[in-house]
């Protein structure tokens, strides 16, 4: 008992931690992440689970995303010469390697318990990171090959892409594109093809969509375990009670390492964008180690009823 009262003391401090600063509070109690998605910091029950399917699932996504990179739209706009295209062509020839990799070696599969999930997180994390290890030379290879005005090119083109608009100028921009169609194109576009379409390939590897979310979404669910909830729900015992305020506070260790350790995704070239995401996708590998053997150690102290609970909570 006194061994319990230590640790719910413990676990106290470090909730009152984690919240004594009011900003840092706000900032995950509603976040809007780098790349525009929202997270929460006070899940509800299952947050936990659902950011793990989507890191399982996100090994393979990233494959898909690769494949869709549009090599024709930034050789137009980049306009290489015989040396650059043949730099472009082994970044596309790295990139159809990198996607067949992650393709075959992904897990396909979610698995139901909680600790067999992180381990398919990290296996997903590994198998990216040395498909991405073999990519980025190339893509380093090439942009470094582009002259300056190129670059400007394709940073203009990313950045008028992926520049959100307001929805009264999205509605505008809707009706000019329905009239454009009863019209000539625009000056500076191809004929029938909408002035975005040219833009949108250029950003979609320029600002590649991988590892979106990952670094804050992973953080608000660390921090956003339901502890009462599970408390009343699995019927913990003294000692796996134990076990679990340990697991807690591993989490909440983790989520302000992992938020110290992940860079923000601000990053302009496209070189740059693929090492920070890169960097993210290894501070979420770590965070998962690090909470890893406390997860496993407390869900082993279950019953196979407990576990079923728990699982149906996290």
């Amino acid at each position: 008992m006194l061994r319990i009262g230590i640790l719910r003391a413990s676990l106290a401090l470090v909730l009152g931690c984690v919240l004594a600063s009011s900003a840092d509070a706000r900032k995950w109690r509603r976040t809007i992440s780098p790349e525009g998605v929202e997270v929460h910091a006070r899940a509800s029950s299952g947050a936990f689970g659902t950011v793990i399917e989507e890191l399982v699932r996100g090994c393979a996504q990233r494959g898909t995303e690769l494949v869709s990179w549009p090599f024709d739209d930034i050789a137009r706009i980049a306009d290489p010469n015989e040396l650059q295209r043949r730099v472009l062509q082994a970044l596309r020839d790295a990139a159809k390697e990198a996607a067949e990799r992650l393709a075959s070696d992904c897990p396909q599969q979610v698995p139901a318990a909680p600790s067999a999930r992180l381990e398919a997180v990290e296996q997903g994390i590994d198998i990216a990171l040395a498909a991405f290890a073999t990519l980025q030379p190339a893509m380093q290879a090439f942009y470094g090959a582009l002259d300056d005005e190129q670059k400007a090119r394709l940073q203009r083109d990313m950045t008028m892409s992926a520049a959100p608009a307001p929805s009264a100028q999205r509605s505008r921009e809707r009706a000019d594109q329905r009239s454009d169609q009863r019209r000539e194109p625009r000056r500076g576009a191809t004929r029938g093809t909408k002035p975005d379409d040219r833009l949108s390939g250029a950003s979609r590897i320029a600002a590649p969509k991988l590892g979106v979310g990952a670094c804050e979404g992973f953080a608000a669910a660390l921090r956003g375990w339901p502890i009462r909830e599970i408390e009343r729900s699995v019927q913990l015992s003294e000692q796996q009670r134990v076990a679990f305020y340990e697991f807690v506070t591993a989490s909440l260790k983790a989520a302000n390492t992992l938020v110290t350790a992940c860079p923000a995704a601000t990053a302009i070239t496209p070189a740059r964008r693929m090492e920070v995401m890169v960097a993210r996708l290894a501070a979420v590998r770590a965070a998962i180690a690090a909470i890893q053997p406390a997860l496993t150690r407390f869900y082993e102290a279950l019953d196979q009823g407990q576990k079923m609970r728990f699982a149906g909570m996290s």
